[in-house]
């Protein structure tokens, strides 16, 4: 008997995230449809120490491990769930992944599968157009807590897929240790982005054209367009498939970027935890805007872990 409720876990540089989900297939459309049982997301920031010695500390082992214990426990409750954890940018490049990963078993009862940074790409792409017109040409970007992946895609197959080690919680260490930020400290990292992603561009020139249309998803981009629609609280069906203009995204950052943490609460009243990395995580989005020459971006709250759950269900013929 097939099993269409699948449990997926997105263990991600800054935040774990669990999603358990029902799949079915849309006879008329032969599309398939993800439908949400329960999903919850905890920041435990596991790649904190990463920039600057390779190892995950013991600090951060801590919270990830009691994350994925909560989660285990969740997963139980509802029963006999297939079920797939995947690691990205941080465990990826700890020198000690193989300890928290043996640890997370040990503790938790879950089977970690670390991914490359194009596998994170190509599963993330795959979630965002499960639920989205599919455009002829398009780009898509997911800005990580450890990596930025960004993907162009024609007819929804892929053409050129990245993989850039640059994401907002390295940003975030390196450049955002005053409050509010230094402005000589925004400048390098404005350098440091713009350059990295100037060479980007230039390898996905030739994938684009005059028709591709900018997608984006992960935690900053959702988080703008909820600072846009001046949310007090995280809505999905309000952020799902909603346009950011890049004026509105400049605009925001120049709101964001100089004042303190405390004052930029009053705009992310919902989540605390990311009052310092969405800052380099909006330039970064802003930057990419200005070099691959998007004016608009549409927003998906489907990513990496939709793409884990229809990995599963495809294997098991749905």
């Amino acid at each position: 008997m097939i099993n269409d409720r699948y449990a997926a876990i997105d263990i991600g540089t800054n935040t774990f995230r669990l999603f358990i989900a029902q799949v079915r297939r849309n006879p008329d459309t032969g599309r398939t449809i993800i439908e949400e049982v329960y999903s919850e997301r905890i920041i435990t920031r596991i790649g904190e120490g990463i920039t600057r010695d390779r190892r995950i500390t013991d600090e951060a082992m801590k919270r990830a491990l009691d994350a994925l214990t909560k989660f285990s426990r969740i997963i139980d409750k509802y029963g006999s769930l297939q079920t797939a954890a995947v690691a990205t940018s941080a465990v990826r490049e700890a020198s000690n992944s193989d300890v928290f990963i043996r640890k997370a078993e040990q503790s938790s009862g879950i089977h970690i599968k670390t991914i490359t940074g194009e596998e994170e790409a190509r599963i993330a792409v795959s979630g965002m157009l499960s639920d989205i017109d599919i455009p002829v040409s398009s780009v898509m970007i997911d800005i990580g807590g450890g990596s930025t992946e960004i993907s162009a895609a024609e007819n929804g197959l892929h053409n050129h897929v990245e993989s850039i080690p640059m994401g907002v919680v390295y940003l975030a260490s390196k450049y955002m240790q005053h409050d509010p930020p230094l402005p000589q400290h925004l400048r390098s990292m404005d350098q440091e982005i713009s350059d990295t992603l100037s060479s980007a561009a230039k390898r996905f020139a030739k994938y684009r054209s005059e028709d591709s249309v900018l997608i984006g998803t992960a935690g900053t981009i959702t988080t703008l367009s909820a600072v846009h629609q001046k949310l007090a609280a995280f809505e999905h069906h309000k952020i799902h498939k909603s346009l950011l203009q890049i004026n509105t995204i400049q605009d925001i950052y120049s709101m964001i970027s100089q004042v303190t943490m405390k004052e930029r609460s009053k705009y992310i009243p919902f989540e605390p935890a990311r009052l310092d990395i969405i800052v380099p995580g909006t330039l970064i989005l802003l930057r990419l805007m200005n070099i691959f020459g998007f004016r608009e971006i549409t927003v998906s709250n489907y990513g990496l872990r939709e793409g884990i759950i229809l990995d599963m269900a495809r294997k098991q013929g749905l």
